[in-house]
C-alpha cells in the first residue's frame, strides 16, 4: 500500500465511520489494514472504491479497526486489587458510585465490574454506564451475551449461578444484571465525556494510539473524574511524565485523581 492509497483510505474511512486513523500508531495500522484488504479484494485501490457499498462488510472492517478483544476479569491480578482495595475505598468514602466502562466492547467489563459491586452490597447503588464505537459488540453486550462456555474461564462458580443463564448457544446474564448498565455508543476521539465519575475504566484501549493521542485521552479521563476518583487502565498500559501530574498511583495500573487540597500542596 503506497502513502497516497493509506491516505486516501483514512480519508474515505473518516467520511464513512468518523474514525480518525491518524490518531492510531500508524506502523501497526498499516500492516493490519494491508493485511485485511490482501484477504478481502484484489487490489487496495478496488478495496477504496467499494467502500461503503457492503454495509456488512463495512462493518467488518470497523470491527477490525476498533479491535473487539476482551474477557471477564481480564487481567485477573488487577481485578483482585479492585475487589481488595480499590473499590471498598470508593465505596466507604461515597454513598453511591458513578462508574464508566469506556471501550467495553461486548459487555464482559461491566458486567464484571457490576459482579464485584453485588458482591460489595453495593450495585443498588450504583451506577454503570458502558460505551463503545461498535455497533456490533454493543448489540452483544445490550443483549448479555451469548457468551461460550470458555469465555466464562474468568468467572467465579458463585457469579455464574447466580447471574447467567446456561442455553444452548452459551451463558447469558440474567434479566437482573443485564439490565443495569447503560450501554451507548461513544467515539472516545470526538465525543463529548461526562463528568463526575467515581471510577473509570478504560483498559488495553490506549495502547493502540499514538503518544500524543493517548495523553490527550488521559487528561479528558481525569477531567471526567470526581476529586479522588480512580482511572484504572490496562496491565500493559501506565502513565508516565505529565500524564500523571493530577494523579497518585495506587499501585497496580490505578490512578487516584487528587483532590484539590492535594493539588494545591503539590503546586505550593
Amino acid at each position: 500500500m503506497t502513502d497516497e492509497q493509506f491516505d486516501k483510505l483514512k480519508a474515505r474511512l473518516e467520511q464513512l465511520l468518523g474514525l480518525d486513523l491518524d490518531a492510531y500508531k500508524q506502523a501497526q495500522m498499516r500492516r493490519r489494514i494491508t493485511s485485511y484488504v490482501t484477504r478481502v479484494s484484489n487490489s487496495i485501490d478496488e478495496f477504496i472504491a467499494d467502500l461503503g457499498k457492503d454495509q456488512d462488510a463495512l462493518a467488518e472492517l470497523r470491527d477490525m479497526i476498533t479491535i473487539n478483544v476482551t474477557e471477564f476479569f481480564r487481567d485477573e491480578a488487577q481485578w483482585a486489587q479492585l475487589r481488595g482495595s480499590v473499590l471498598p475505598d470508593l465505596i466507604k468514602e461515597r454513598s453511591a458510585l458513578s462508574i464508566w466502562s469506556a471501550g467495553c466492547s461486548t459487555g464482559q467489563e461491566p458486567y464484571s465490574l457490576l459482579m464485584l459491586l453485588d458482591g460489595a452490597s453495593a450495585m443498588e447503588r450504583s451506577t454503570v454506564l458502558a460505551t463503545d464505537f461498535d455497533k456490533e459488540a454493543l448489540a452483544k453486550a445490550r443483549a448479555g451475551g451469548p457468551y461460550a462456555a470458555v469465555e466464562m474461564k474468568g468467572v467465579p462458580q458463585q457469579d455464574l449461578d447466580k447471574h447467567f443463564d446456561e442455553g444452548e448457544t452459551g451463558f447469558t446474564a440474567n434479566a437482573n444484571l443485564r439490565r443495569r448498565p447503560k450501554f451507548k455508543e461513544v467515539n472516545l476521539l470526538k465525543d463529548r465525556f461526562g463528568t463526575n465519575y467515581d471510577l473509570v475504566v478504560c483498559r488495553n484501549v490506549m495502547i493502540y494510539f499514538t503518544g500524543e493521542v493517548k495523553s490527550a485521552l488521559v487528561g479528558r479521563f481525569i477531567d471526567s473524574l470526581k476529586p479522588g476518583g480512580v482511572l484504572f487502565i490496562g496491565a500493559t498500559e501506565a502513565l508516565l511524565g505529565d500524564d500523571l501530574t493530577n494523579v497518585e498511583r495506587l499501585g497496580g495500573n490505578f490512578y487516584r485523581k487528587r483532590t484539590d487540597a492535594q493539588a494545591s500542596s503539590r503546586a505550593a
